[in-house]
Protein backbone atom coordinates (compact mmCIF):
# COMPACT_ATOMS: atom_id res chain seq x y z
CA UNK A 1 0.00 0.00 0.00
CA UNK A 2 1.40 3.36 -1.03
CA UNK A 3 1.49 6.13 1.67
CA UNK A 4 -0.46 8.44 -1.13
CA UNK A 5 -3.24 5.89 -0.85
CA UNK A 6 -3.19 5.14 3.01
CA UNK A 7 -2.99 9.20 3.42
CA UNK A 8 -6.54 9.19 1.70
CA UNK A 9 -7.87 6.90 3.13
CA UNK A 10 -7.26 8.54 6.90
CA UNK A 11 -8.28 11.85 5.28
CA UNK A 12 -11.35 10.21 4.25
CA UNK A 13 -12.20 8.44 7.47
CA UNK A 14 -11.49 11.74 9.82
CA UNK A 15 -13.82 13.87 6.97
CA UNK A 16 -16.43 11.08 7.87
CA UNK A 17 -16.24 11.06 11.57
CA UNK A 18 -16.19 14.89 11.77
CA UNK A 19 -19.18 15.53 9.07
CA UNK A 20 -20.92 12.96 10.84
CA UNK A 21 -22.36 15.29 14.10
CA UNK A 22 -23.44 17.55 11.21
CA UNK A 23 -25.48 16.08 9.46
CA UNK A 24 -27.14 14.28 12.71
CA UNK A 25 -27.88 18.16 13.82
CA UNK A 26 -29.20 19.18 10.48
CA UNK A 27 -32.75 17.19 11.29
CA UNK A 28 -35.66 18.69 12.20
CA UNK A 29 -36.62 18.35 15.72
CA UNK A 30 -39.98 16.24 16.67
CA UNK A 31 -42.21 18.36 18.11
CA UNK A 32 -45.32 16.90 20.30
CA UNK A 33 -48.63 18.12 21.08
CA UNK A 34 -47.37 19.56 24.46
CA UNK A 35 -44.23 21.42 22.44
CA UNK A 36 -46.88 24.46 20.94
CA UNK A 37 -46.11 27.98 21.92
CA UNK A 38 -48.13 30.26 22.80
CA UNK A 39 -47.54 32.27 18.95
CA UNK A 40 -49.19 29.55 17.34
CA UNK A 41 -52.20 29.20 19.34
CA UNK A 42 -52.62 33.14 17.78
CA UNK A 43 -54.53 33.56 14.99
CA UNK A 44 -55.38 36.14 12.28
CA UNK A 45 -58.69 37.62 11.12
CA UNK A 46 -59.37 39.39 8.05
CA UNK A 47 -60.65 43.30 8.53
CA UNK A 48 -61.67 46.03 6.36
CA UNK A 49 -58.87 49.22 6.14
CA UNK A 50 -61.77 51.46 7.83
CA UNK A 51 -61.69 49.36 11.08
CA UNK A 52 -58.29 50.62 11.65
CA UNK A 53 -58.92 53.53 13.13
CA UNK A 54 -59.65 52.23 16.39
CA UNK A 55 -56.82 49.14 16.25
CA UNK A 56 -53.79 51.60 17.02
CA UNK A 57 -51.51 49.42 19.22
CA UNK A 58 -52.99 46.41 17.34
CA UNK A 59 -50.51 43.53 15.63
CA UNK A 60 -51.63 43.35 11.64
CA UNK A 61 -50.16 41.29 9.10
CA UNK A 62 -50.82 43.46 5.91
CA UNK A 63 -50.57 41.61 2.06
CA UNK A 64 -49.61 44.43 -0.17
CA UNK A 65 -49.98 44.46 -4.48
CA UNK A 66 -46.34 44.24 -4.71
CA UNK A 67 -46.26 40.16 -3.29
CA UNK A 68 -45.16 41.44 0.31
CA UNK A 69 -45.98 40.62 3.12
CA UNK A 70 -45.60 42.63 6.54
CA UNK A 71 -46.07 42.14 10.61
CA UNK A 72 -46.23 44.97 12.42
CA UNK A 73 -47.59 47.36 15.48
CA UNK A 74 -50.14 50.17 14.16
CA UNK A 75 -48.91 53.02 15.19
CA UNK A 76 -50.97 55.70 13.17
CA UNK A 77 -54.41 55.42 10.40
CA UNK A 78 -55.10 58.08 7.77
CA UNK A 79 -57.63 57.85 4.59
CA UNK A 80 -54.73 57.77 2.61
CA UNK A 81 -51.89 55.52 4.53
CA UNK A 82 -51.27 53.96 7.95
CA UNK A 83 -47.40 53.48 9.76
CA UNK A 84 -46.79 50.43 11.32
CA UNK A 85 -43.45 49.39 13.70
CA UNK A 86 -42.16 46.45 12.40
CA UNK A 87 -40.36 44.09 14.35
CA UNK A 88 -36.67 43.26 14.98
CA UNK A 89 -36.70 40.33 12.75
CA UNK A 90 -37.24 43.08 9.81
CA UNK A 91 -35.35 46.13 11.17
CA UNK A 92 -37.46 47.42 14.02
CA UNK A 93 -38.54 50.08 11.44
CA UNK A 94 -40.99 52.55 11.04
CA UNK A 95 -43.07 51.71 8.07
CA UNK A 96 -45.92 54.00 6.15
CA UNK A 97 -47.48 51.86 3.44
CA UNK A 98 -50.60 54.14 1.24
CA UNK A 99 -53.58 52.59 1.15
CA UNK A 100 -53.55 51.71 -2.91
CA UNK A 101 -50.99 49.09 -2.59
CA UNK A 102 -52.78 47.16 0.08
CA UNK A 103 -54.26 43.64 -0.64
CA UNK A 104 -55.42 41.94 2.30
CA UNK A 105 -55.09 42.79 6.27
CA UNK A 106 -55.13 40.76 8.77
CA UNK A 107 -55.63 41.27 12.50
CA UNK A 108 -53.82 39.04 15.41
CA UNK A 109 -56.44 37.73 17.91
CA UNK A 110 -54.58 36.66 21.22
CA UNK A 111 -53.88 33.30 22.28
CA UNK A 112 -56.53 31.45 24.01
CA UNK A 113 -56.49 31.36 27.88
CA UNK A 114 -53.55 28.77 28.67
CA UNK A 115 -55.65 27.30 31.57
CA UNK A 116 -58.99 27.01 29.35
CA UNK A 117 -57.81 26.73 26.04
CA UNK A 118 -61.16 25.48 24.61
CA UNK A 119 -63.20 27.75 26.80
CA UNK A 120 -65.47 30.22 25.09
CA UNK A 121 -65.03 33.69 26.14
CA UNK A 122 -67.50 34.57 28.99
CA UNK A 123 -68.24 38.04 27.41
CA UNK A 124 -69.84 36.54 24.10
CA UNK A 125 -73.73 37.34 23.35
CA UNK A 126 -76.18 35.42 22.74
CA UNK A 127 -78.07 35.11 19.43
CA UNK A 128 -81.54 36.23 19.00
CA UNK A 129 -81.68 39.79 20.78
CA UNK A 130 -85.04 40.30 23.14
CA UNK A 131 -86.94 43.93 21.83
CA UNK A 132 -88.94 45.69 24.64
Amino acid sequence: MSGSSLFLKIMLALAGVLLLPCAQAAKPAQGGKAVKSVEAQASLREVGYESLESRIGSVLVIHTSNDTTRRGTLLRYTKVSLTMQLGPESGSIELAVPRSTIRKIMLEIGPADPLFPQQEPQNKGKPGAKTN
